[in-house]
């Protein structure tokens, strides 16, 4: 560039740069990479800035000339298109959830060789500093994101790590017992294992209707440790939690197969401690039976009601005759098709559009 270029300075080339639009891509992408270098975050504005020139750059070939020429500028890039532009491409959220991925393994892998022996890391997201921030980033895109392809993402998270995002993954393909395993005996986390059943608990869904039950029956029935599909160390086969399924049988109570559900207990349950449940469970069927009922009688009111309005209507004869006229063309009905307005006014039926609504409900 020349000394004295009116472009000189690269607050100049930005704003130049942001209004050249699609048609000039490749002299975008060949102006950029020198700004891009001096200063990446005004660099970054080249391809994010809230401009309608900037927002119709083609973003796959954006994040591919990203990929080449500004590596660490390709997250805050995708959450800005994916975020603020509401891009449902799902290479674009595919790649986001695999830079964050690959960010965290970094830094974890820092993170835990900094520990102190014998200290236990922090749970997912309550990492310190720019881990921590990542990591419930990815999560929750994971959660939130119906854009990028489970099955595509899973391959590339180790079996040793990333427990809660592969918990998440699992979920969205269905596995619903390996996913509550993992919260249960992998992560010892109740809370997000109920939360995750809120979260995937679906009536009309034959895949999802039964998720509740199916934490039931890990906590009173484990699975074995093999079938978690996780390398832990020391991993310790998994044991029966009754009262954590008790108490999430009385959370829950209209959210289980009740047979299904005292078929998983063991036979020597006292019914003193499913007593809250039962009776949960038969103020439910009562209120749903009693509604039903009151629905039903409101109906079949409706039904009598419609069939008087029939009758009534039955009741009217109309006898057309060579006198009939109608009242828009002033010609004779005879056998042509007519209609009947509340009024009593008969026209052809052809000339129904033109009847003004005045004559015709007044």
């Amino acid at each position: 560039m020349k000394p004295d270029s009116a472009l000189k300075g690269h607050e100049r080339t930005v704003q130049y740069l942001q209004h050249l639009g699609r048609e000039h891509l490749s002299l975008i992408f060949e102006f950029s990479t020198w700004v891009l270098k001096v200063n990446p975050e005004d660099g970054l504005k080249i391809f994010t800035e809230d401009l309608p020139e900037v927002e119709g750059l083609p973003r796959e070939r954006v994040l591919a000339y990203l990929q080449q020429n500004g590596q660490d500028l390709i997250i805050p890039y995708l959450e800005h298109v994916v975020h603020e532009w509401k891009d449902k491409t799902v290479h674009l959220h595919n790649t986001l959830v695999h830079h964050y991925r690959q960010r965290v393994q970094a830094l974890m892998a820092d993170y835990k060789d900094s520990l102190p022996e014998g200290q236990e890391a922090l749970a997912a997201g309550r990492e310190p500093g720019d881990l921590g921030e990542l990591h419930r980033k990815l999560i929750a895109l994971l959660e939130t994101s119906t854009h990028y392809l489970p099955q595509a993402v899973l391959v590339h998270f180790p079996f040793d790590a990333f427990f809660e995002e592969r918990a998440i993954l699992l979920g969205r393909l269905g596995r619903h017992e390996q996913a509550l395993a993992i919260y249960t005996y992998v992560i010892c986390d109740l809370a997000k294992a109920e939360l995750y059943c809120e979260r995937n608990y679906d009536r009309t869904k034959d895949a999802d209707r039964d998720v509740f039950l199916t934490m039931f029956r890990i906590l009173v029935s484990p699975p074995d440790a093999s079938m978690i599909g996780v390398m832990v160390a020391q991993l310790p086969q998994p044991e029966a939690n009754p009262s954590a399924a008790l108490t999430l049988l009385r959370k829950h109570a209209n959210k289980l197969d009740t047979l299904k559900a005292l078929q998983l207990l063991p036979l020597t349950t006292p019914i003193c401690e499913i007593y809250q449940f039962l009776e949960k469970v038969l103020q439910e069927k009562t209120s749903r039976k009693r509604r039903g009922q009151a629905m039903r009688s409101l109906l079949y009111t409706e039904h009598l009601q419609v069939e008087e309005l029939m009758m009534s209507h039955q009741a009217h004869k109309i006898v057309i005759t060579e006198e009939n006229m109608c009242t828009v063309c002033k010609k004779k009905i005879g056998n042509s098709a007519f209609a009947r307005y509340p009024t009593g006014l008969i026209v052809h039926y052809f000339c129904c559009k033109d009847v003004p609504i005045s004559l015709a409900y007044s």
